[in-house]
């Protein structure tokens, strides 16, 4: 599944927010975009710049406009030749492994921008820098103040709320999960969750399936492209709480994309998790916190 190796293959942050990897002036609009994550593709499709795409990854198939965009390789797999032909006045990067990329265009002459938000507070700070970059800052602005507010009232809705324990599988083989450093456990937090691992070795590790089990989640949200009958096969998983009260969620019933991007969407991602976490009437204070 393209999204969930995505998230994995940027599981440890490098440079978080918006970071420049050359120069920083503002381009004018009309200018010449090349864009290596969906999540900046997103980005600027929502601000009105999809005319100046000129290239993008085949992973960046949010929204359906993009479909148009000439493709120049996969996130992890990009065509080096193929950016330098399009002759961008402007490159957009993500984290990790395309590090090296980016620092390469750069010193090939071209304007590098990476941008990759760790937490939920950079989400808005990225869109704004965005925006500067392709011409869009009124946009912007608006767009980034929208997804503040609603951020901050997310915040005050779940403050005090009894927080079920929630697992959430990225990966299969090797399992794989979230710390609450990184942005997907800051989603999990900020909707009213209390993700199970607190802290692990990256943003984005290996787990022991056996923690899982001691943890006793309330709530498996699988993106892991498992089924529930393989997850029931697993051992000691059967009495976990989340089996028992049938709050085990896949793809069907949240979209990942909701989740795993930091992009406007994932304020629908907000949403949707809170109603998963807190069905009417259950949102009684924890005697404990």
């Amino acid at each position: 599944m393209k999204r969930v190796l995505l998230i994995v293959s940027i599981c440890a942050c490098l440079l978080l927010g918006a970071v420049s990897c050359s120069k920083t002036n503002e381009i004018k609009a009309g200018q010449r975009i090349v864009v290596l994550s969906p999540e900046v593709a997103e980005i600027v499709a929502t601000l009105g710049g999809t005319d100046l795409l000129v290239g993008i990854t085949e992973e960046c198939d949010y929204p359906p406009e993009l479909g148009k965009v000439p493709k120049i390789g996969k996130f992890g797999a990009i065509k080096r030749e193929a950016i330098l032909a399009l002759k961008p006045d402007l490159v957009f990067t993500s984290a990790l492994e395309q590090e090296a990329l980016a620092q390469e265009l750069s010193k090939l002459g071209l304007k590098v921008e990476q941008i990759y938000p760790k937490k939920l507070n950079d989400l808005p700070l990225s869109i704004t820098r965005i925006g500067n970059l392709i011409g869009k800052s009124a946009e912007a602005d608006v767009l980034a103040r929208s997804i503040e507010l609603s951020i901050r009232a997310m915040r005050s809705q779940t403050a005090g709320v009894k927080r079920p324990k929630v697992y959430l599988e990225i990966y299969r083989d090797p399992l794989m999960s979230a710390s609450d450093s990184s942005f997907v456990g800051e989603v999990i937090e900020t909707a009213g969750g209390d993700n199970i691992f607190s802290v692990l070795e990256r943003d984005y590790a290996r787990v022991d399936p056996e923690d899982v089990v001691a943890s006793r989640p309330d709530i498996i949200i699988c993106y892991s492209q498992d089924t529930l009958a393989n997850i029931l096969a697993r051992k000691g998983w059967q009495d976990l709480p989340a089996i028992r009260d049938k709050r085990v969620y896949f793809e069907k019933d949240i979209d990942p994309d909701w989740i795993l991007r930091a992009t406007p969407r994932t304020i629908l991602g907000l949403q949707k998790l809170r109603e998963l976490f807190q069905p009417s009437g259950q949102e009684t204070a924890s005697p404990d916190r």
